[in-house]
């Protein structure tokens, strides 16, 4: 679904495959459910026990003396909608882009009138450090195909859309919201957006 390593040269990034640790078979279900060969087993607990197969978004150290340790992983709730994954500049975030819209990843609907508008999250930006989420990019009309940071920390993002519209985004910091949960990018952060 996904790789990306980063510019520390410390890291990969990849939404992996995984088996969930203990599948329950459901009620009335008489054969056991048999594990794919190839599938990894989830290293971290996730309270998704609905699903034989998740996905994780994991962080695999490339030093030599842990190498292929997964470091950090977070269950992702849409990964086959994932077109980007991509390390910030710093190696301290990660950026994911959403180029389908499904319910899981549906944040609202707008009611205006007659209309009804659903919105959906296009962007998310996760912490390494603890794999927390930390930003949300939502959009009403966005499809995205590729994102990526810009090469120098604090120079913002750029993802173009299946309309083929290239959308670039500067973070101003001094609007940021000071709370401790995952935060949308408000109008105010946003220095610029081109089409």
């Amino acid at each position: 679904m996904g790789a990306h390593f980063s510019p520390c040269g410390r890291f990969l990034a990849a939404c992996v495959a995984c088996m969930l640790p203990h599948i329950e078979a459901e009620p009335g279900l008489q054969t056991p459910v048999q594990q794919e060969p190839g599938i990894a087993t989830s290293p971290t607990r996730h309270p998704i026990s609905a699903h034989q197969v998740m996905y994780e978004l994991r962080i695999y150290s490339l030093e030599e003396a842990t190498f292929g340790t997964v470091l950090a992983s977070r269950a992702i709730r849409a990964a086959h909608c994932l077109t980007s994954i991509q390390f910030s500049p710093t190696s301290e975030h990660i950026l994911l882009a959403y180029g389908r819209r499904h319910g899981s990843l549906l944040k609202s609907i707008v009611i205006d009138g007659e209309t009804t508008l659903p919105i959906y999250t296009v962007l998310e930006v996760y912490r390494v450090s603890d794999m927390e989420l930390v930003r949300v990019l939502p959009s009403a009309e966005d499809e995205v195909n590729v994102a990526c940071f810009h090469p120098f920390a604090g120079g913002g993002l750029v993802y173009g859309t299946k309309e083929g519209k290239l959308r670039i985004l500067q973070y101003d910091g001094a609007h940021a919201a000071n709370g401790t949960g995952p935060s949308y990018f408000p109008d105010e952060t946003i220095i610029g957006i081109s089409q």
